[in-house]
């Protein structure tokens, strides 16, 4: 399933991509959010033209149990790995899921990509591709997780513009 999620943010582009990508963000999400239990950065690198990352997320379960079995977040938890082009101001992503059996039936790639709508506006479009492997519940499952991912998308972006207002 294709997917396209689109937020708007009162700054520049330049303020969104520096805050977003800085040491800070993380533990603030964290700490506001209700959808995520953690955000932790395991690996960032940068140069002139790119910053890349591997960042993990634990997620707060959107069904508590399947069956008897009960649900962790941190059976759920996925590892973003991307690369921010500065040029272009265009990221690549990958979530890659941690645990073996989930990471077997599902992919996630996309990119995010940030321009100006003015001088202290711009928008954030973050699309992919989502698949679920498995017969007859595979397409069920990805509206589930996307309906859930857009959900944590929208409490992100109200989260980051309530911190980026604090920063001003």
């Amino acid at each position: 399933m294709k997917f396209e999620y689109r937020h708007s943010f009162d700054t520049s582009v330049d303020t969104l991509i520096e805050t977003m990508f800085g040491p800070d963000l993380a533990a603030h999400l964290t700490e506001k959010m209700t959808t995520i239990v953690s955000i932790e950065t395991l690996e960032r690198t940068e140069d002139d033209q790119r910053i890349e990352r591997r960042v993990k997320y634990v997620p707060v379960p959107m069904i508590q149990k399947i069956g008897p079995k009960k649900i962790t977040p941190e059976s759920l938890q996925w590892i973003e790995e991307s690369s921010f082009d500065k040029n272009t101001k265009m990221m690549t992503f990958q979530n890659v899921p941690t645990n073996p059996k989930v990471r077997a039936k599902m992919t996630n790639t996309g990119t995010m990509t940030f321009r100006a709508q003015g001088a202290n506006r711009c928008e954030r479009t973050t699309s992919g591709e989502l698949k679920v492997k498995f017969p007859l519940l595979g397409r069920i499952a990805e509206g589930i997780i996307a309906k859930n991912a857009k959900k944590m998308l929208d409490e992100e972006a109200a989260v980051l513009a309530q911190y980026l207002r604090s920063q001003s």
